[in-house]
This record gives structure tokens, sequence and C-alpha cells, in this order.
């Protein structure tokens, strides 16, 4: 079952840049990142006054870790992907996703203490290649991934490895704290964090004016990206290691694929056949180490 949560997680998960890109079309990023972030906030507001009770036993570095990981693992990575979409390609974003699981894995050997073996480093080459292979329909060139765009690319890249402090400073907090609550309150830090930060620049006077597919695609990355998919991911990070689920993170390529191919027209091409299932040999990979 937690192998399950993690899939539908990152399925979520994948469906937002095209998501967010269609939300771009109606608010400036600052307006996206505020109303995204409070909507997802609101809805947290029940689960974390109903653990209140339990949060109160979690000890002060577990309340450093929550702070962390609600402004640096969730508040920065959310900022940094949203511009990163803005100003990249969709190409160089699902490649440069591939950066947080290895981030992750790198980053639980050396502070969680978690082994990384031999199947390990297997499934993340396995989730890599596939994921260059659906990111350039092909083998991956450097004038394909850093030309015009370098700036949006090394902004997702940056994105990608601010993503793996969510799960490796969330992985020591989620001993004693339970999920939905640790979940809600770094959701709730999270949007403080933005709304101090994209509060400034925000232009609230043209929301009444925006499209309501822009606001339907907001809601989108509200409910399903921020809220469900990330209670599905800590809930099974708390029975996971964090190495582990890293290799999930190679399935959001295959559904930018998908919806390229469903919503588009896009044409399923054979790299992207075999990138999928290099990508799901990874998944397998790992879920069996």
């Amino acid at each position: 079952m937690p192998y399950l949560f993690i899939a539908v997680s990152n399925i979520l998960g994948g469906s937002t840049y095209a998501v967010t890109t269609a939300a771009l079309k109606g608010f400036p990023e600052k307006d996206l990142m505020l109303l995204r972030m409070a909507l997802c906030a609101a809805l947290f507001v029940p689960l974390a006054w109903r653990g209140r009770g339990r949060l109160a036993g979690a000890t002060r570095g577990d309340w450093a870790r929550i702070v962390a990981v609600g402004l640096f693992g969730y508040a920065l990575p959310l900022a940094l992907g949203t511009y990163g979409v803005k100003l990249s390609s969709a190409t160089s974003a699902s490649l440069l996703v591939g950066m947080e699981p290895v981030s992750i894995v790198l980053l639980s050997a050396l502070f969680l203490g978690e082994a990384l073996t031999g199947v390990k480093i297997i499934s993340l080459v396995l989730g890599l290649s596939g994921a260059m292979l659906i990111a350039f329909q092909g083998f991956p060139t450097l004038s394909g991934a850093f030309s015009d765009r370098l700036k949006g690319d090394l902004i997702l890249a940056t994105h990608g490895c601010c993503w793996a402090l969510y799960s490796v400073l969330g992985k020591s907090a989620l001993k004693r704290v339970d999920p939905l609550d640790f979940t809600a309150v770094t959701s709730i830090i999270g949007f403080l964090g933005v709304a101090f930060w994209a509060g400034w620049g925000a232009s609230p006077s043209s929301w009444a004016a925006t499209p309501p597919a822009a606001w339907l695609a907001m809601t989108y990355l509200a409910v399903a990206g921020g809220f469900l998919a990330v209670i599905l991911w800590n809930v099974a990070l708390k029975k996971v290691e964090a190495s582990k689920v890293a290799n999930f993170i190679f399935l959001q390529p295959v559904v930018g694929v998908l919806l390229g191919v469903g919503l588009q027209g896009d044409p399923l091409t054979r790299w992207s056949m075999a990138g999928g299932a290099l990508v799901l040999g990874g998944m397998y990979a790992a879920s069996h180490s």
C-alpha cells in the first residue's frame, strides 16, 4: 500500500507541470503561488487543529525540521518550480526533476544512514535514463537542454534539489510526528513563507478578469498537487526509506508524456515507450531493494 500511495502522489505531481503552464496564462507567478498556497493551507487548517495535542509532544528538533521543511523543502522549491516552468521548456522540466530523487538518495545516505546499495544505484540509473529518453526524445545533448533556456533550466535543477530536502528532513521528524499533522503544519508554514514574499508583489485587483480556466487550474494545483499528493507522500514516507520512495519521482515524466498524448495529440514515440519501460524498471528495482 505505501508504494501505491507513492505512485499516485507522483502521478498527481507529474500532472502539475502542464497545469501550472495553463494557470500561468491567467495569473502572474506571484499571484499563482499565493493563491495556490492559500487554498492549500486553508484545507490543512482543520487537520492542524485536530492534531494540536499530538504536536505538543514534538521535540525542539522536530519543530526545527518542520519549519525547515515548510520554508526550504516546500515554499522555496514551489517558487523555483513556478518560475522555472515559466522560463524553461517542458523537455527540460521533465529531465531536471530527476535532480530530486538523485539528491534524496545521496542525502539520505549521508544524513539518515540509509544504505546506498547497488540495487538503489541501478534503479536510479534506470529511472534517470528513462526520464532523459522521454524528455529529449532520444539520447541527451547539451545543446538541447542548456541553450536558450539556461536560466530556467538551472532554476528547475535547483528546484529539484530543494524538493529533496522535503523528504530527507521530513523523514526524521516523521518518526515521532503523525504524517497528517506534519503535512498540515509544513503546508501552513510554507504558505506563510510564500505570503511574506509573494504578497508584496501580488495584484489582486486583476483577479476578477482572470479566465475561469486559470482559476480551475489553480484549484487543481492546490487540491490535487498540494493537498492530496503531499498527504499520500508523507503517509508512505513514514513507512518506507526515503531513498526508496525517491525513485518513484521518475513517474512524473511518464505522466507528462501521457498528458501530451491525451490532451494535446502528441505522438507516442518509440523513445517515449522505451523511456517509460526504463522508468517502470527503476521503480520495480527500488521497491524490491
